[in-house]
Formats: structure tokens, sequence, C-alpha cells
């Protein structure tokens, strides 16, 4: 483990790399008429902006009797469209918690215009502003001035950390394309570091070297800063593609975490060692192990264990499930770690995700049942690579519990979830099993699919406009996420419906089963349209704006997987009546073509004066690999085609 670790740290010595970075640097604060040159941007035309260059730099500064880790970072970027005007909107996160902080300063930025002459607009710092993001994080947001299509966008700040457990990740790829992009990090002896790069096999130009003009010393120990380079030169965009997990899952960057500290009496502190190690040090810690032991031994002041003697493992699971979703409330705040005591818990009745699941791992352990917590990455936190024990990898916990000679997995934040599913937040490829015996690494994924049926009835007795009755049923995590959207307050699902521009028949919103977790969700609507006459014709859309009308894959090619987070099937069954004096002119041919990948069956069918049309299409699987990206965009686009396909009806010639 450790050759691998050290192997990781293998630097190549380059000549002539710093010439591009200190002349960039220089550049700061400062413009030429050449940064306004449109030839110089020919090669972007399709972009909003694109990056000139985007500096990074860590090092080690003494305070007292230790050191903090400052982080700098300095940008030049050209807008080149209306629409890249958003880039110079800037956010900075930091870090805080407990006693351990980080501090931003040094915020500078400017907006240079050429317009008869350079114009200069700085940022005034009564401009910059702070957030709060949870009990963690928060953020600094500023906007720099006086931007548009061909302004050049100057800004740089720095970041002291106390943290330094993890340096500053760095990324080398934007959405928008960069030309020139550096990270340095100056290490030194005390603190040794592992990283990690994502996307790509290999920089354009990496160095190592001792600086041997910037001698230190602390506690009788003198040594010279290893400072190492990372350069990367015209990266393409990350073009913004639906169907992803995370775009931190792919995008070009380098992961940072401590592997190793080195005291200055002799000695050091393995930070990485093996996942089992990883376990033990989390079944120790005072806000993961020791807060279920303690939530175990609370438990039995809260209910009365004489009463589920001879009850079921899935009775005691929907129990404590309920039991947590009905008393307490979950924050939004995502953790791994509790937030506070188990005891504070009970008397606050909120907490973060780790604060409700963790309590529930102690409560199932208090009824007899050896629940254990499952660490996990959240979809938008990215995938775990499992070849590295990073704990930051990790931002949730869910539990698995023994039931009916198998296990479950569960989460007791989501209200509105069966007790036997997690959030689809958390559908993300592993989860490390936290356990003394049978430790490992558990599946995520959801294999049955979720529906949402559309049924559509028209009625077309007035000349003048067309009613539908629509009714929408949902299944599964599509349930769960119609009862989280539109919920049973008929106001709000109304303002919902009518920001899609949906015209509704008064008081025709009916929801059922908002609270029934065990039946499918159902929404109904009467919804009013203008007839679509030409001449003595009348075009129908079976499907009105219900059906995705575009393709989610743009791109030509797709080097990364197509990730759906559950199976997901879609039927919509239109019927509508021929009105007087009319008949069918015309109805879409049927289709139908079936595979391992996906189903696909559309048809028609005229009985007398009704018309039925149904389109079933189902995505069979969670995650398609890249090699299957023609064949899923081809899918998307017959989807398309089809659900653009009107139903004709002509008048009756006499």
């Amino acid at each position: 483990m450790k050759n691998k670790l050290a192997n990781i740290f293998i630097f190549l010595l380059l000549g002539n790399q710093f010439i591009y970075s200190q002349n960039f640097a220089k550049e700061f604060g400062k413009a030429t008429q050449l940064n306004f040159e449109d030839k110089q941007y020919a090669a972007y035309q399709n972009a909003e902006a694109v990056v000139i260059f985007d500096l990074g730099k860590s090092y080690f500064v003494r305070d007292q009797n230790s050191y903090d880790v400052v982080y700098e970072r300095t940008t030049r970027i050209k807008i080149l469209s209306d629409a890249g005007a958003k880039w110079a909107e800037i956010e900075i996160p930091y870090y805080h918690e407990g006693s351990v902080w980080e501090k931003v300063t040094k915020i500078e930025a400017y907006s240079y215009n050429y317009d008869n002459g350079l114009k200069i607009n700085k940022l005034e710092t009564s401009n910059v502003y702070e957030e709060k993001i949870n009990d963690k994080w928060s953020v600094k947001k500023f906007v720099v001035p006086q931007v548009k299509a061909g302004s050049v966008v100057d800004y740089r700040y720095s970041i002291i950390s106390e943290y330094k457990f993890n340096l500053r990740d760095w990324e080398f790829q934007w959405r928008i394309p960069v030309q020139y992009s550096e990270y340095e990090v100056q290490m030194i002896s005390f603190y040794e570091y592992t990283w990690l790069l994502q996307g790509t096999n290999k920089f354009t130009e990496q160095s190592s070297y001792v600086d041997s003009g910037l001698k230190e010393q602390f506690a009788g120990v003198e040594f010279n800063p290893n400072v190492h380079k990372f350069i990367i030169k015209d990266v393409q965009a990350f073009e913004s593609e639906e169907l992803i997990s995370s775009i931190n899952d792919y995008i070009i960057k380098l992961d940072f975490q401590l592997s190793r500290i080195n005291y200055p009496t002799g000695g050091s502190l393995e930070i990485i060692t093996t996942w089992d190690n990883m376990i033990k040090d989390y079944l120790k810690e005072e806000k993961f192990g020791k807060y279920i032991n303690k939530a175990e031994k609370l438990s039995t002041k809260l209910i009365d264990i004489e009463e589920f003697v001879n009850k079921t493992d899935r009775e005691k699971l929907d129990f404590t499930i309920d039991y947590l979703k009905k008393n307490f409330n979950w924050n939004g705040i995502n953790s791994e770690f509790a937030s506070k005591s188990p005891s504070d818990f009970v008397k606050d009745k909120h907490g973060n995700s780790a604060d409700i699941n963790l309590f529930a791992v102690g409560m199932l352990n208090m009824l007899g049942i050896n629940a254990k917590p499952v660490l996990l990455s959240t979809r938008g936190h990215g995938k775990i690579k499992y070849d590295y024990p990073f704990t930051h990898f990790f931002n949730y916990v869910i539990l698995m519990v023994p039931v009916d000679g198998g296990f479950v997995l569960s989460d007791a934040t989501e209200v509105f979830a069966l007790n036997d599913r997690i959030p689809a937040r958390c559908i993300n490829d592993k989860g490390l099993i936290v356990s003394k015996e049978n430790n490992g690494w558990v599946g995520l994924e959801c294999l049955f699919p979720s529906e949402i049926k559309t049924e559509i009835s028209y009625n077309l007795a007035n000349n003048d406009t067309i009613f539908a009755q629509v009714t929408k049923t949902a299944t599964e995590y599509d349930a769960l996420d119609f009862r989280n959207k539109y919920g049973s307050n008929i106001e709000e699902i109304r303002k919902i419906l009518e920001s899609k521009s949906i015209v509704l028949e008064e008081s025709s919103i009916v929801v059922e089963n908002q609270l029934d977790k065990t039946k499918p969700y159902v929404l109904s609507f009467n919804q009013i349209l203008e007839n679509q006459v030409a001449g003595d014709k009348i075009y129908l859309s079976p499907f009105l704006n219900e059906s995705i009308s575009n393709n989610p894959l743009k791109q030509k090619v797709r080097t990364y997987a197509i990730d759906l987070t559950y199976p997901k099937k879609r039927t919509f069954i239109t019927t509508l009546k021929i009105p007087e004096g009319y008949q069918v002119e015309y109805v879409p041919a049927n289709q139908k073509f079936n595979n391992i990948l996906f189903g696909f069956d559309f048809s028609t069918q005229t009985d007398g004066d009704q018309i039925t049309v149904k389109f079933e299409h189902q995505l069979k699987k969670t995650v398609y690999p890249p090699t299957d990206f023609t064949n899923i965009k081809y899918f998307f686009e017959e989807i398309v085609k089809k659900s653009g396909e009107k139903i004709v009806l002509s008048k009756v010639k006499n």
C-alpha cells in the first residue's frame, strides 16, 4: 500500500515551464488592445466565453506552532456573447467546522471594455456578499461590474485555511473552453499528500523541484519547500449533457488528500491506510459509531421494547422509520457525521441526514435487529474511487437492515418515500458498509422501473374550444418526485401547471394518495385548448405537451455513461370521439421495437367514432455505457418524432 501511494507522487522534470504563468500573473489588472481582437478567439465562435488563463497556487505559512494553507487564484475570462456574461458572477465557497476555519481575503476584480479606448471598471468591496450554505459551508459572492459581450474579466482572491486534510482541488476543465490552466502546490516535509488525476491521463506540462531560495525552519528542522506544477493547455469545454450522475465524475481535475504527517520530533502518522482501518476509525468516531451506541441506549427511554417481542423484523423496520419521519425533521443538510449528540437530537426534533439515519441504526439495534450504517456519496457529490481510501469521498449515510432473509436499504429523511427505499439522490453506484464484521461494498442501484402513466380524454364537442381531461399516475421514484413536487395543495399545483402555460378548467384539480405511500400518486385536471382548425381540418397533438419534445442527448459522441438514476417507463393513452360531421384523414402509423436496452410501442386504433392512441416506451437499465450512446440517442429521437405527429380530422363532404 505504501509503495502504491509513494508511486502516485512521481513527477517529470521539465524546463522552461514557468514563463507562461509568470507572464499571465503580471497581466492581472492590465489589458491591451490584443485582448479584444476577434481573431484571437476565432476557434471559440460557438462558446459563450473562454478562460484565457486560470492560475492556482497552494502553499503553507507559519502560524505560531503550526501551519496554515494559503490558496490563491487568478483568472481572466473573455466574454464572447451576452449569454456569457454569467461567467462574471463569481462564487467562492469556504469551509468552517468547530474550531477549524477558512477565511476568504484579497478579493479583487475588474472588467475591461474597449470602445474608443480602454474602459476599466473595478469591483467595490461593498458589493461582495456572504451566504451560508449549511453548517459547514459558506460562500462569498460578487458580480464583476459592467460586463457584456466583448468584455475581458479579471478576478483574484486568497483563502487562508486551517484545514490541511484536503488541499484545494483544481479543475482544469470548465463548461467553457480554457486556454491555459496551471496549479502550483508548494509542499513542506511535515505533510505528505496523494493526488488523483481525473478525466485525462497526462498533463501538457508537469514538473517538480526544490525551491533552494526559500529555506524554512520549524521546531529545529530546516527544509526547503518542494514545488510541484501541473499545466494543461487548450482544454475543451465540458459540454452540458443531461443524464449524468455528476459533472464531478468526469471533469478534468486534480484531487488531493493528506496521506501522512511527519512529526518534527521524529515518527509519522499514516492518514491513509486501508478501507478496513478507515471503518475502524468511523466506529470509534464520536459523531458516528459512538453516536449509534448512545442512540441505542437512549431509544429504551423513547419506546417500550416489550411491545415488540412478537413483531417481525419488517414491522420493527416500519415502526422505526415511521417514528423518525413523524417525530423528527431533516434540515436538508447531507452529512456522514452527526451534528449533535443523540440527546440534543431528541430534544431539538431536527437534524442532518446522519443525525436521523444513525439514530435509526441505534434504535433498530435496540429492537434486536443488526442494522448497519452505509457510507455513500450522493449523486451531486460524485462517485467514489474504490482504489483509494479517501474519507472525503463520502458525504452521506443510510442504513442496511436484515429483513425476510435478505436485506433492504433505508433512509428516514424522505417522508414520502417507502421505508425500504433510499432517496434518488443516494442512488450512486456503491456504498461502504461500516461494521466490525461483514464490512464491504453494497450496490445502491435500483433495478425496478418507475412509471408515469398519462391518460388524456379529448372532448371536441365545442367548435371553438377543446377540453382535455388529463390524469397522471406515478409509481415508485416518480411517485416520490410527484409527492414532493406537487403535493396535495391545490393552489400550489395550479401555479405549477399554469407556469407551463396550461389553461385549467376551474376547480378541476384532484389529487389522490398523497399520504398513502403504498399506492400510486394520482393527479388529474381538465385542460382547455384552442381548437386548431385550418380550413375544414382539425389538427390534434395526441399527448398535448406531456411527452418530451427535445432529445436530451445532443452530442455527436459521448465518452461517459448515460445515467438515468433509475429505470423509467412512460405510458400515454389518449382517447377522442370524432365529432359529428368529421372523419379521420390521418393517424400516425404504428411503430414497435424491443430489445435488451429499451422498448418502444406506438399504436392507434379506430373503433366506430372513437380513436385510441397508445404510446409506451421504457429504458430498461439504470446506467448505459458510452458504447450504447448511439442507440439511446436514436431511441430518444424516435420518441420526439413520434410524439410530434398529429391526428388530422377533416369535414365530411356532402
